[in-house]
């Protein structure tokens, strides 16, 4: 018979006790710890249980099922499969209206998102909504042109405005099936099927049938019966619209070339000086980005209220119809002055394309991440691509802390040159749209100064009718020489041509 010293039964019940702390440890750090891998821990407690197996076999049965009761279970798989064909539906659906968008010539059709939060809270007291259906006889075809069949009262062209502004919504036949909200769309190009309704949001405003003209000044410096080319004042808007019914730039020229020019008044302005609602189809102007412009005789391109600088306005319809095509086509040549926040830096080349802000819609911004989407075409959403925008940019002068930039522009989006700069972190001095707010505040208290610093310096383009080369200049505005000149004190010698007048070229 074998016997058991008293040391060896002592050695053996601490070795007992060791083991079985070690299995109690382990189911409390699983009832604590559940972040601890489940094979991690089955792994340990199992070397632990076999371990106590041989020293003490009833201890075993006492604590065997306690870790295991406690371990955490592995996770089940479930397959939803109403959830996963409703999935499967919706993608189709998008590819659909995908394939349908992306037919335009463009190929950047908009869908951005359902009703929302970019639809009720812009409805107020100034603001309605009227319901179409797309008749048969109207079935594939464009937005636009739908619009202007059910809103007699406007023309084609401002139907396509109020797409490009978010103000319409859809609802397909297939929507309506399917629970769907109605769509925001800001691309006229795009072609709806019979039985899809739209949802017109406008604004409620006494639109006035024909504009004021007004005695104002302008500064002119060049005139012919075909154009007359102006160098524009700060604070001035180009053409009425809500809110700007007066005071503007056409206001202006109503008066003027029906009073006192010796070229005429062109086909726009009647003999007393009255303007009515332009309705030329197939005239874009370059600046709006679609934008609607009820009134805009001769206007072929804009410049924001705060902008002083050069701009060309055609007196005849043969003469806008050439230039909204130079435009166009990138054939007029546009060179810009601009006092910056920091230093933009020499020969930079801006290839970022714009779109208006998701949010605040009034904005623009530089679309981030513009690209094809995971089936080879182009994202839908405008606020996700935007439209091509292309700067050249050089520092002439540069103090420290403000510069003077020179800036050419191949296109011309809304508020391009802003927005570039900005999104380069030297924004136009004095811009509160998208410039630094404390440097905007000591402008305006040190100069007075509530405006970007912006000119629009000097216009290439050929003459609508005679086809001769044309070079327009135009000095800066008096308070942005000011400024210059504590940026630049020998830019006056260096570059003459931006401070003081010069006679118009041309070759």
């Amino acid at each position: 018979m074998c016997t058991i010293s008293t040391l060896e039964k002592l050695l053996l019940v601490a070795i007992l006790h060791v083991s079985l702390f070690h299995i109690t440890s382990v189911t409390i750090t699983q009832q604590h710890n559940d972040n601890i891998p489940h094979d991690k821990l089955v792994t340990s407690t199992n070397f632990y249980y076999a371990h106590a197996f041989v020293l003490n076999p009833v201890q075993l049965n006492i604590r065997r099922t306690s870790p295991i009761s406690f371990a955490k279970p592995p996770p089940s798989a479930r397959f939803d499969l109403d959830a996963i064909e409703a999935l499967e539906a919706e993608l189709d659906y998008q590819e659909r209206l995908r394939k349908d968008i992306g037919d335009d010539k463009n190929g950047q059709g908009e869908r951005l998102s359902g009703h929302g939060d970019d639809w009720d809270p812009l409805l107020n007291d100034r603001m309605e909504v009227t319901f179409y259906e797309v008749s048969p006889e109207l079935h594939n075809q464009r937005i636009d042109l739908i619009l202007s069949e059910m809103m007699t009262e406007i023309s084609r062209s401002q139907c396509g405005s109020l797409v490009s502004e978010g103000m319409v919504a859809i609802q397909t036949p297939q929507d309506k099936e399917a629970g769907r909200e109605p769509t925001i769309l800001t691309r006229k190009s795009i072609k709806l099927e019979k039985g899809t309704i739209l949802q017109v949001k406008h604004v409620v405003d006494d639109i006035p049938t024909e504009i004021m003209a007004q005695n104002l000044p302008l500064d002119i410096l060049y005139e012919d019966e075909h154009m007359i080319v102006l160098n524009k004042a700060a604070g001035m808007v180009v053409h009425p619209a809500i809110g700007n019914w007066e005071g503007t730039v056409v206001n202006a020229l109503a008066y003027y070339l029906a009073n006192e020019s010796p070229f005429g008044s062109g086909d726009f302005i009647g003999p007393d000086g009255t303007v009515s609602p332009d309705q030329v189809e197939g005239i874009s102007m370059e600046g709006t980005d679609g934008e609607a412009v009820t009134f805009r005789p001769g206007i072929v391109h804009r410049l924001d209220k705060g902008t002083t600088g050069i701009l060309v306005v055609a007196k005849t319809r043969m003469a806008l119809t050439a230039l909204s095509e130079a435009f166009a086509n990138r054939q007029v040549k546009k060179t810009y002055v601009a006092v910056t926040v920091g230093n933009p830096g020499r020969r930079v080349v801006i290839d970022k394309p714009i779109g208006r802000h998701p949010i605040h819609r009034q904005r623009m911004r530089v679309v981030p991440n513009a690209g094809t989407n995971a089936v080879g075409r182009v994202a839908i959403s405008n606020s996700q691509v935007g439209r091509s925008a292309l700067s050249f940019v050089d520092t002439l002068a540069f103090d420290g802390k403000l510069s003077l930039a020179q800036v050419r522009i191949e296109t011309g989006r809304t508020h391009q040159i802003r927005v570039h700069l900005q999104d380069r972190t030297t924004p136009i001095y004095g811009d509160d749209v998208y410039g630094f707010g404390d440097w905007n505040q000591r402008l305006a208290k040190s100069h007075g100064i509530q405006r970007p610093l912006l000119h629009a310096f000097k216009l290439e383009l050929k003459h609508p009718v005679t086809g001769k080369k044309m070079i327009f200049r135009a000095p800066m505005a008096d308070d942005m020489i000011n400024i210059v000149k504590g940026v630049w004190p020998d830019g006056e010698n260096d570059r003459p041509d931006l401070f003081q007048r010069y006679d118009v070229e041309v070759e």
